[in-house]
């Protein structure tokens, strides 16, 4: 099946982390994480509305700058979500530079703390007001991603909270035109009710008028559905990343991925260096992909090898992928 998510990886599986994002479905584009970005092109970042934060180690964070600076001048909302303190942060950043000169811009922050209650602090920082901080609370059911897009999230621990994501499209619905025309129906304005009704729930009993060569005819929505009407499965995309090698991490990180699309985990040290992975608090690559098989993801990514591997990256690549039994998510990598 065609993966509907197109991913890059936007510089070195060793460097800092972040994964721009597009959905064939979705308009705006996405970024999991904001650590390095410099190979973002300017329009790429004009497209990011919503960035996913893991944790703001500096690693994963500071691209929020070439964010800032690249959509000063636009007319939109970024969406922020991140863990708890997120909002500090966001304000921290906001507060290192002077901003007497941005109130006629239309640029606005939307941050959202995210919290196990799912009843989740927020702040509006707008440049009409030199980013002052409005703030409030939202449900997490109330988040509107947009296209009928949702997230869920997980928290994990890595001596701070590391969230992990999981974002994934609205079911899709689809109408066999071939079927109809052979069953004597005629397209028309009805097939669109159709798909939306069943989209949205109908009453067991409730018709629609169709068009048929004898003329419009009442028939069930029930009856067309069975007929004519196919689901097809939500594709979705879970980033998991800086999280410590223990058993309730480890558990988490597989009932969070199970059966996901598209897998991007983090694999930072080899099983001979488990000390330092237990010292830095972040998966082996053995142990990721445990995740990986348990969680029965179609395909996976892994990233963010420790940098001290980078300096014989052929032996580490082959290691890497000698005997691993699994599908490769592949993405652009610059």
């Amino acid at each position: 099946m065609k993966n509907n998510f197109s991913v890059v990886q936007v510089n070195s599986p060793f460097e800092d982390t972040a994964f721009f994002v597009r959905n064939i479905y979705k308009k705006n584009a996405f970024l999991l994480d904001c650590g390095k970005i410099g190979s973002l092109t300017n329009q790429e970042v004009l497209s990011i509305y919503d960035i996913f934060i893991s944790h703001t180690h500096i690693d994963h964070f500071y691209g929020f700058d070439r964010i800032l600076r690249g959509s000063l001048m636009a007319e939109k909302t970024i969406r922020i979500f991140g863990p708890p303190g997120i909002i500090k942060n966001v304000r921290g950043k906001l507060d290192s530079y002077t901003w007497n000169l941005i109130k006629s811009y239309a640029i606005n922050f939307d941050v959202i703390e995210l919290s196990e209650t799912r009843l989740h602090k927020r702040a509006l920082f707008m440049a009409e007001n030199g980013f002052e901080g409005i703030y409030s609370e939202i449900l997490h059911d109330d988040i509107d991603l947009g296209e009928g897009f949702t997230f869920d999230f997980v928290f994990f621990e890595h001596r701070v909270t590391s969230v992990g994501y999981r974002i994934k499209e609205k079911p899709l619905i689809s109408a066999d035109g071939e079927l109809m025309e052979k069953s004597g129906f005629r397209p028309g304005k009805w097939v669109g009710q159709l798909k939306k009704k069943v989209e949205n729930g109908y009453p067991h009993d409730e018709t629609i008028d169709v068009q048929t060569a004898d003329g419009f005819v009442s028939v069930t929505v029930s009856e067309l559905e069975a007929k004519f009407i196919t689901k097809h499965y939500p594709q979705d995309i879970t980033f998991v990343t800086d999280i410590a090698p223990s058993y309730s991490n480890y558990l988490k990180a597989i009932e969070f991925a199970k059966g996901a699309k598209s897998l991007l985990i983090e694999g930072v040290f080899m099983k001979e260096d488990i000390l330092h992975a237990i010292d830095k608090q972040h998966l082996t690559l053995d142990l990721a992909k445990t995740i990986y098989a348990r969680s029965g993801a179609e395909k996976v990514r892994f990233f963010h090898f420790a940098p001290r591997y980078d300096r014989d990256r052929g032996p580490f690549l082959k290691r890497l992928y000698d005997g691993f039994d699994g599908e490769i998510l592949e993405v652009e990598v610059r």
